[in-house]
């Protein structure tokens, strides 16, 4: 024992002996790339199986056509969703719920249906205006609920059937929609900005017989000479203009026309209930125009009321449990209500109580730093072409070598299936960032919408992974198209994969929702083999107009069971 203690005292003393600044650095070298390794080892977000083969694909096939994909809420065997389960106050807790519609969106607005056992909230849901640069205004609800029951008896009164709803994004716009619901007529949400003789031409083809509209916006004798069956027209006015008298009506035109202003609808009866009636019937249907710009030819789509609330809870679904809507977040749709995947995401923020920011700079293309200078959001939607408008604007800034390298070792973070939070590095030498709100960083999700067959810009899966870069947020890639409530599929938040695919092809749009299914029928161009699934895109479920549609897209299922174009 004696003999083995010297021998290792000698052997310490003859490393020590030889002991200098190398061996310093060799040292200090391997223990900072072990305690690095330490460091950065983290479980991922999700487990890398569950990207390795997401949406689920039925055991059997017909000829010419693919499997029938199916999202895994919903699985083979099982009805797809039909709405947004529910439950009146009292409901057991087993109970399904019902597939309710916008009225029971906006009875959960005011609170008269509760949230979920669980959730909590201030009790009714929170809806704010940005007003230019700065000024926000809060809406109170109970006057929303008067405006929605004022301007809707009055539609109803004159025998609107068909009501046009012009507008930018604003509260009378969402109050129309509602209104609606609640008294019995049908809206036609049509595209904001389109000029004079497009929006006549709109009016007359969808045969609307009263317009809610922006006071100015279009030419009273115009809109009357060319669309006939139009009884009826109500001008919202801005503050700074209500001085004006806006119910004057040309000569010429008196008598065949009634026009009204909202604001003094609204007033006049200021001292009324608000209450809102509990009829049972069905609700009408909503109508979308679906257009790839302002003043081009448009495809006319009516959505059932049952569509409508598929889509909404089928997003509601989409996202984990950890990541859904709750009354702590921020929406800000900078997308434009008129699109149905910015609608009803709105719709499902009203649904969960989150604070809804409604901004008129909203639409295709919009930049989203100016959109959003005055408020905070946590949650967003925005265009593809708004998303490429913000990735283009970072890449231009990204330049000095540090900050490539701090790009591309948040990039290593992402690839390993982890966001990247703020460490020692990132606060010493942070990649490039877009400022986003008042508060940067608090952005947690943003929805980017791809409008099929519009010819909108390609996303690929590194611009995707540079904007979660960019924005520290989660990014939803969402495939959208005419004849669907919301969205035809969406990716995974939690799938920060990088592909290899050129700069001229979008990425991957993750698995159906779970309010419908998708199979591909063979082209011509495209069929289905063996090996792979290709052809036109076809899709059925509750959220789907007419309950089932072929996209006149080509699209295909990779090899992970995500769906993406040809």
């Amino acid at each position: 024992m004696p003999g083995l203690l010297e021998q290792l005292d000698g052997a310490i003393s003859d490393l020590l002996a030889g002991w200098n600044i190398y061996t310093s650095l060799i040292t200090l070298s391997i223990l900072g790339f072990v305690g690095w390794v330490v460091y950065d080892t983290a479980d991922a977000d999700t487990h890398p199986l569950l990207l390795a083969r997401q949406a689920q694909a039925s055991y059997v096939r017909q000829p010419r056509e693919s499997a029938v994909f199916r999202s895994p809420e919903t699985p083979h065997g099982y009805p797809l969703r039909t709405g947004l389960a529910v439950k009146p106050p009292g409901t057991p807790m087993y109970a399904a719920g019902k597939d309710g519609d916008l009225r029971d969106i906006w009875r959960r607005v005011t609170g008269e249906i509760p949230l979920e056992r669980g959730a909590t909230s201030s009790g009714t849901a929170t809806i704010m205006t940005v007003y230019g640069k700065e000024e926000i205004s809060e809406h109170k609800i109970d006057g929303i609920t008067k405006e929605i029951a004022i301007v809707g008896q009055h539609l109803k009164d004159h025998g609107a059937r068909r009501v046009a709803i012009y507008l930018p994004n604003s509260i009378e716009f969402l109050a129309a929609v509602f209104a609606g619901a609640f008294y019995g007529f049908t809206p036609i949400l049509i595209p904001y900005n389109q000029p004079h003789p497009a929006l006549v031409e709109l009016l007359a083809k969808t045969g609307a017989d009263a317009l809610i509209a922006q006071a100015g916006s279009i030419p009273l004798a115009d809109v009357i000479r060319g669309a006939s069956g139009l009884h009826q027209i109500i001008w919202t006015v801005e503050k700074t203009s209500r001085h004006m008298d806006w119910s004057e009506v040309p000569e010429g035109i008196g008598g065949k026309i009634d026009v009204s202003v909202w604001h003094d609808l609204v007033q006049d009866q200021q001292d009324g209930a608000a209450t809102l009636p509990k009829s049972t019937e069905k609700a009408p249907n909503v109508v979308f125009l679906w257009q790839e710009a302002v003043g081009k030819p448009a495809e006319i789509v009516e959505f059932t009321q049952q569509n409508l609330a598929a889509g909404v809870g089928s997003l509601i679904t989409a996202l984990p449990a950890a990541q859904r809507f709750s009354a702590s977040d921020t929406f800000l749709p900078a997308d434009a209500f008129t699109h149905s995947y910015s609608l009803c995401l709105t719709l499902a923020a009203l649904f969960s109580h989150s604070t809804v920011i409604i901004n008129s700079v909203a639409g295709p293309g919009v930049d989203l730093t100016l959109a959003s200078r005055s408020i905070a959001p946590t949650v967003a939607v925005i265009s593809a072409e708004t998303a490429a408008k913000l990735h283009s604007t970072a890449n231009t800034s990204a330049l000095g070598g540090l900050k490539k390298f701090a790009h591309y070792y948040e990039s290593r973070m992402l690839f390993a299936g982890r966001l990247p939070t703020d460490t020692v590095l990132t606060r010493l030498n942070a990649p490039t960032r877009v400022s986003i709100g008042t508060t940067p960083g608090k952005l947690r999700l943003l929805f980017v919408s791809e409008r099929a067959g519009l010819n909108t810009p390609p996303l690929t899966s590194n611009d995707l992974s540079d904007l979660r870069i960019y924005t520290k947020a989660r990014v939803v890639y969402a495939l959208t198209a005419a004849k669907v409530a919301g969205a035809v599929a969406q990716t995974n938040v939690y799938d920060y994969r990088r592909g290899s695919t050129p700069s001229s092809k979008h990425s991957h749009f993750g698995v159906p929702l779970s309010s419908l299914e998708v199979k591909l029928k063979d082209t011509a161009q495209h069929k289905t083999t063996d090996d792979q699934s290709a052809g036109e895109l076809v899709v059925t479920g509750s959220s789907v107009a007419g309950g089932d549609a072929s996209l006149g897209i080509h699209a295909t299922f990779r090899d992970d069971h995500t769906l993406a174009y040809v």
